[in-house]
């Protein structure tokens, strides 16, 4: 199995404008090299999601473990060299000094060697990187692992700009940031310790959004109880735009949840292999346990719409999207609203993406709504011949997996915004910094938006507004009902 890169090569053609092919070539002469401060809390942890961001790029990338007590451990060595593999077993984690003078060098602290480009330090729960010739403050406090990931994520996209070879206009170069996503309009530095157990929560999607927010759940090292909702499972394109999983979990074509759960070692999954609707059902049935708290992951309209109807307490919901697919979104909402609905509008107009799948291969609308089920030879019966042509190639696949194949859309569906894995990362980060914020009582008042382009890169003073419920909304018109509902399913529980 090859490792296949349409996703992030497109995400970066769509970026800078140019085909994908021109990307490819110029991506594949490009040498990264990273080197990292031993003694820097959170240092391995920044430097195994930085190496896996990158490798998820068709880059060259070498690592110099350093010299003397800041030297890398050999432990952490093989953990990079071993994570590089499972992404590309192709292209090699190189350990050593560059053999040439790299066009881009990374540094994970704060000490950095005169030749870096910029260097990245998590402080407490958020992020300080600098430029060369821009000096460092002292920290604040030792980076935790939700420090770690945006560190990580921001350095890699701040390598995005170059290896993309974005132009001018297109990015900005910002020589000193400084970004805290508990608490966005402050300096980094917050820590939360101990970080309450997940209680009475859901994690709704299991994609770049969903998995990047595991990632980080983990790194934190929090414990308690997660439902985790998805119908999908782990494809060979996911391998390259997800923040866990290898070629390994692709070729078992893992269902997501499954793969979720490995990954939270400390907290005990309740894994739904389903669709959002179904997961509501279970919880009226009462063979799901109704959360209070859901975390959101999800990528289109109708599944928030869906999402909100569980009718919790508070949704965090991520997102990634805009004009190329690089803005990170966080919305904050309740069932007296705002409300998901009120965020994203229903689309009347345009067709659903189960409705296209089925217009591409004439596959019936019931066999789509089966997603998490192979392809087999009886699928093809009901077609004509140049249907079964199309859908032949994807035999074992589950139908879930196509919706955005490049092979049925040709790279011309305008709705598909590809991520990659240190956008989506951002997104997670500000889910996880917003439940961490409501959670502990840092943060109270009315619903956030909390908006910014990765390209960009935050800006505290203008990315944040409070939001209102939209007057007509179903969460106004109906606040009655959905009252009645909410306490039926606390008494259910």
């Amino acid at each position: 199995m090859s490792t296949d890169y349409s996703r992030s090569i497109r995400l970066g053609g769509l970026a800078a404008g140019v085909e994908e092919t021109t990307l490819r070539e110029r991506m594949e002469s490009i040498l990264i090299h990273l080197t990292a401060d031993g003694h820097l809390p959170a240092a391995a942890e920044t430097l195994e999601v930085l190496v896996a961001d990158l490798r998820r790029w068709p880059v060259r990338l070498s690592l110099d473990p350093g010299l003397g007590p800041g030297r890398l451990d050999d432990q952490l060595i093989r953990r990079l060299v071993e994570t590089a593999a499972g992404i590309d077993p192709d292209r090699p984690l190189r350990i050593g000094e560059a053999q040439s003078k790299a066009p881009l060098h990374l540094h994970v602290g704060t000490a950095p060697p005169s030749a870096t480009t910029v260097a990245g330090a998590p402080d407490g729960h958020g992020a300080r990187l600098r430029y060369t010739g821009h000096p460092f403050p002292l920290l604040n406090a030792p980076g935790t692992g939700l420090g770690a990931v945006l560190t990580a994520a921001m350095l890699a996209s701040e390598a995005f700009k170059v290896v993309a070879g974005l132009p001018e206009g297109k990015f900005q170069v910002t020589p000193v940031i400084d970004f805290c996503p508990v608490l966005p309009g402050e300096q980094p530095g917050i820590v939360v310790a101990p970080l309450p157990a997940l209680d009475q929560m859901l994690l709704g999607g299991g994609g770049a959004i969903g998995t990047g927010i595991a990632l980080i759940l983990d790194l934190l090292q929090v414990c308690g109880e997660l439902t985790v909702v998805d119908r999908e499972v782990f494809e060979e394109p996911n391998v390259t735009s997800y923040s866990i999983g290898s070629l390994a979990d692709a070729a078992a074509c893992l269902p997501k949840v499954r793969l979720i759960d490995a990954r939270l070692r400390r907290i005990e999954v309740t894994p739904f292999h389903g669709t959002i609707q179904a997961s509501i059902e279970a919880v009226d049935a009462g063979t799901l346990p109704w959360p209070r708290t859901v975390l959101g992951g999800l990528d289109s309209v109708e599944a928030r719409h869906d999402l909100q109807r569980l009718q919790v307490d508070l949704t965090l919901d991520g997102s990634t999207g805009g004009p190329v697919g690089t803005t990170v979104a966080l919305h904050e909402a309740r069932p007296t609203g705002p409300c998901l609905r009120c965020y994203f509008k229903a689309n009347h107009t345009g067709k659903s993406a189960e409705q296209r799948l089925h217009e591409l291969t004439g596959l019936p609308l019931s066999r789509i709504a089966r997603g998490h089920e192979p392809l087999t030879e009886r699928d093809l019966e009901c077609l004509d011949n140049q249907q079964r042509d199309v859908v032949a190639q994807f035999l074992g696949r589950p139908v879930c997996g196509l919706i955005n194949a490049a092979e049925l859309t040709g790279g011309t569906d305008e709705g598909f915004r590809p991520s990659a894995a240190f956008v989506a990362q951002q997104a997670a980060c500000l889910v996880i910094g917003a439940w961490i914020a409501r959670s502990t009582g840092l943060v109270s008042g009315p619903p956030r938006r909390i908006e910014y382009d990765t390209r960009f890169g935050p800006r505290p003073d203008q990315m944040i507004d409070h939001r209102l419920p939209t007057p007509g909304c179903v969460c106004q018109k109906d606040a009655a009902l959905i009252k009645r509902i909410r306490e039926a399913r606390r008494t259910r529980r």
